[in-house]
């Protein structure tokens, strides 16, 4: 009888137990967003070149897109950031200006706008300053 006890006194360390196969804590990978582009109050909406009727641009809280033809440069920076390429944009903010420089890959473009009025913004793109009206 002493053998059998010293046996499994000597057994249970090696013996290991677990409180329970079932895992309730399921660990939830949520996709991480990035917002690339913070456009200020006074350009969100949507732009034209004056003296026109057709959109040229537009700006969300979140988003620059070429309206025609249409390009969502957030989902063009979404796209690119999925295949392991550099996708970016650096801004520089003030009360009148916002600037930025989109990175894509291997691409870049660089687009610069000067508030004019709250209903009027420059678009100063190196060549002429196009004036838009806010729609």
């Amino acid at each position: 009888m002493k053998k059998i006890l010293f046996t499994l006194l000597i057994g249970m360390p090696f013996i290991s137990c677990s409180s329970s196969d079932d895992d309730t804590n399921v660990q939830q990978n949520n996709p991480v967003t990035t917002q690339y582009f913070h456009p200020v109050s006074w350009i969100q909406g949507t732009w034209r070149i004056t003296g026109t009727k057709t959109s040229y641009f537009k700006f969300t809280n979140d988003d620059f897109i070429l309206v025609t033809p249409y390009t969502s440069y957030k989902t063009v920076l979404e796209q690119t950031k999925s295949t392991g390429q550099t996708a970016k944009v650096d801004e520089t903010i003030t009360d009148t200006d916002y600037n930025f420089v989109i990175t894509a890959g291997a691409s870049s473009g660089s687009y610069k706008f000067r508030k004019i009025s709250p209903t009027k913004i420059q678009w100063v793109n190196g060549v002429n300053n196009i004036t838009l009206d806010k729609e």
